[in-house]
């Protein structure tokens, strides 16, 4: 099994069909996948137990970075855009990855005194995620 230090990771975006470039500035990243389930459950099942079968699937990804809008990468994560994405939880092999499209749903900034200002975007997918292993 292979294991990651966080710091090596890398998210790249792009809107309106461009090349995937990296988001500078990055200090975290998160993939948040999750399936609908259906209740199958009849009458007269044995056990009284419910059972399931699964539904729609959809994911979220985000990223905290450095607020930076010289960074033409994040200034193009507008609230609104369609956008790819693509994910490395390792810059060395780059071998492994989550990659797909979605709507940036959410953008917010904030600062405190004694720290650098910022920025949080999040993505929700529009179809599958695609991973690869």
């Amino acid at each position: 099994m292979s294991t990651y230090k966080g710091q090596d990771g890398v998210f790249q975006a792009v809107t309106a069909g461009g090349t995937l470039a990296t988001v500078n500035q990055l200090k975290s990243y998160s993939i948040e996948q999750s399936v609908d389930s259906i209740e199958t459950t009849t009458m007269g099942t044995a056990g009284d137990a419910k059972t399931f079968t699964t539904g729609q699937s959809t994911w979220t990804a985000s990223c905290e970075l450095l607020y930076d809008l010289n960074n033409a990468i994040q200034a193009d994560l507008i609230v609104g855009e369609s956008v790819d994405i693509k994910i490395w939880p390792n810059t060395t092999s780059e071998a492994e990855s989550w990659a797909g499209s979605g709507i940036v749903t959410a953008s917010s900034q904030s600062g405190e005194l004694g720290d650098l200002v910022g920025s949080s975007i999040t993505v929700q997918g529009s179809g599958v995620l695609t991973t690869v292993a």
